[in-house]
């Protein structure tokens, strides 16, 4: 009986988890949409800006998920409006 309660409050956690990574992953400041998902900050960047100048959006910013290290590369949303 133990196990089973175990089993069933680690699947619970493991559902809830998921959904709340879910949900946070689409949030951004109102009014932004997600345009994309990159692995350096430059390219994040650059992409933002030559949207801008192309007049494809008004504004953006380089959200932070993951940071680049030495060995790979990291993850980066661009949002725009």
């Amino acid at each position: 009986m133990k196990r089973l309660v175990v089993r069933a409050v680690l699947i619970v956690s493991v559902v809830l988890s998921a959904v709340g990574i879910g949900s946070a992953a689409q949030a951004g400041a109102p009014g932004y949409t997600r345009q994309g998902l990159y692995g350096w900050p430059d390219q994040c960047a650059g992409i933002g800006y030559v949207g801008q100048q192309n007049h494809q959006w008004t504004s953006y910013y380089c959200e932070t998920i993951q940071a680049t290290n030495w060995n790979a590369p990291g993850l980066y949303a661009l949002w725009v409006a």
